[in-house]
């Protein structure tokens, strides 16, 4: 069994015009084959078998002809008996006898013989779900099998005498049987070819009002980055770059963000993700291609340092569903962030990791993005050797740039309205000791900081060093 592929508009809607068209094909044939019949039939018995072996004949699926004949009104059999003759005529086709298959065969080719009349199948391998759709010869979306989908079908099959059970048929649905199905990158697959003419990456970026002046190269690595990921080209680390989008309420942030993925991807982008559990993170990290941490201000320190080390992994263990087994997938998640708060990095050690972006004004969510051109653009970029990381100097800048956003805690607000940095000399050079005995003499205990908490302010905001053995930090007391 095999599955057709998947076309896309330049608006990144799925197209549905091949697929209808060749099913429009199918039914102009079906009623070809039923107007010959009709000319040869004399009763209704005989006008059911003469349509079902022309169409038998033409190679016409067998469902839909089922279908489409127990519809008509001329024909006053009912559905099941239409389904019977129309079995009779297609199952002349095996080579052998059906007689001549043990118990075991008969079942094993009557449940796969159903389902390759009556239904199309596919496994999705970003989701880690089976999906399917009727094969009636009409156009139907895929939907997620569940078990009461898989008891119908149970149902379906017994009804038409089928040797099969319920746990035959789980059998075959959970199989490797059932054709592999990537959304991702199939999308990307049928996007063609860039036309070199415009910079669409670019155009994305430039809809963000900003006076930061590597934000568009910067964003333009990020894209590549998320979707070199989805490709598989790094085996080593994951896409390790956050775009953060600083601005107001009504500013269009999350709708931007949300806008990145085309329409037919809609279904792997999510607004936050629950750091505090940590089996949700793993299925999030796998079966989601762009997680937005919406008001990332508002994650704790302890979840941003989680999310600081999530974005450095690659592979991901992830639980089987209806299983206590683990596997380990590829990571497809990238991240980016918004928030209202001018200062919401804490950690000043993972600000190189993000590229933070002072929106100034109203983004631009109207115009329509031409989604084909903006990822065939990526994937001729990345094809062609683009780097989708920032060299050492980019990250460097982006950590002086990244300054300003950086959230003060208590002891550094303490600290730096008490002393300032001083050249390196003997006279400026105190210990960590005589810092902390000056502080306790000029603030309250409210506001005193502790030895871990002024420490590490200390090895934040000044120099360190060692004078004839006597260590401590450059640091003079501000008057």
């Amino acid at each position: 069994m095999t599955t057709k592929k998947t076309k896309f508009d330049k608006k990144g809607h799925l197209d549905e015009s091949a697929e209808v068209q060749e099913l429009r094909k199918m039914r102009l044939e079906y009623y070809n084959c039923l107007a010959s019949a009709i000319c040869e039939a004399a009763d209704d018995e005989t006008l059911v078998r003469l349509t079902a072996e022309q169409c038998c004949r033409s190679g016409l699926p067998e469902e839909p002809c089922v279908l489409r004949t127990a519809a008509q009104e001329r024909i006053g059999l009912d559905a099941d008996e239409v389904r019977r003759i129309f079995r009779t005529v297609y199952a002349r086709k095996p080579l052998l006898p059906r007689s001549s298959f043990n118990q075991k065969e008969r079942i094993a080719r009557g449940v796969a013989d159903f389902f390759e009349r009556r239904y199309q199948l596919r496994y999705n391998t970003v989701k880690k779900i089976e999906e399917w759709r009727p094969n009636d010869g009409a156009y139907h979306e895929w939907q997620q099998l569940t078990d009461r989908d898989l008891n119908r079908m149970t149902f379906e099959q017994m009804h038409e005498g089928g040797d099969g059970w319920g746990i035959d048929l789980q059998i075959y649905l959970h199989s490797t049987l059932i054709p592999q199905y990537n959304p991702i990158r199939e999308f990307l697959s049928g996007c063609g070819r860039w036309t070199g003419r415009r910079d669409h990456i670019g155009m994305l970026a430039r809809r963000v009002p900003t006076d930061y002046g590597d934000w568009e190269p910067l964003f333009h690595r990020w894209f590549l980055a998320m979707v070199a990921q989805w490709l598989g080209f790094d085996k080593r680390f994951g896409n390790m770059l956050v775009p953060l989008l600083i601005g107001g309420q009504g500013t269009h942030k999350t709708t931007f963000c949300r806008m990145i993925l085309p329409p037919a991807l809609r279904d792997y982008y999510i607004d936050d993700i629950k750091m505090d559990n940590a089996e949700q993170v793993e299925r999030v990290l796998a079966r989601m291609a762009l997680v937005n941490i919406d008001e990332y201000n508002a994650k704790t320190e302890r979840e941003q340092a989680k999310i600081k080390r999530i974005l450095a992994e690659k592979d991901v263990q992830v639980r089987k569903m209806r299983s206590d087994q683990y596997v380990r997938s590829d990571r497809t998640a990238s991240f980016i962030a918004t928030t209202n708060s001018p200062t919401p990095l804490t950690d000043p050690t993972g600000s190189r990791r993000y590229i933070c972006c002072p929106v100034g004004g109203i983004i631009d969510t109207e115009p329509t993005v031409n989604y084909r051109q903006l990822y065939a653009q990526a994937v001729a970029e990345l094809r062609h050797g683009a780097p989708y990381y920032p060299t050492r100097e980019e990250e460097q800048r982006m950590e002086a740039h990244n300054a300003r956003f950086q959230q003060m805690k208590k002891a550094e607000l303490v600290l730096t309205e008490y002393f300032a940095p001083a050249e390196r000399c003997g006279e400026y050079l105190m210990t960590f000791s005589e810092v902390e005995r000056s502080l306790r003499s000029r603030v309250g205990a409210a506001d005193m900081p502790n030895h871990q908490e002024l420490s590490a302010a200390l090895a934040h905001h000044f120099q360190a060093g060692a004078v004839r053995g006597r260590r401590g930090w450059y640091v003079k007391p501000v008057e």
